[in-house]
């Protein structure tokens, strides 16, 4: 952004642009492991019902464990 693109963003706004691509992907990283989250729940109950099986929740957890540490490590 040029100077004038940054005087104007911070004026519209309240925030400079630095500060507001944070809290974008702050917003994103909640919203993975909300994700996350989510998933996890849902094969716990397929695993309680007998629909899934132990490494299916492993795998689950590990991809979504996978997931978050790789967007943690891009938003650094």
């Amino acid at each position: 952004m040029t100077a004038a693109q940054e005087a104007a963003f911070l004026g519209a706004t309240g925030h400079p642009p630095a500060g507001f691509g944070n809290i974008v992907s702050s917003i994103l990283v909640v919203l993975l492991f909300i994700w996350a989250a989510w998933l996890v729940a849902q094969v716990m109950g397929s695993r309680l019902q007998g629909r899934a099986r132990d490494i299916d929740l492993l795998s689950v957890a590990l991809r979504a464990s996978a997931l978050i540490w790789i967007a943690l490590y891009i938003v650094q």
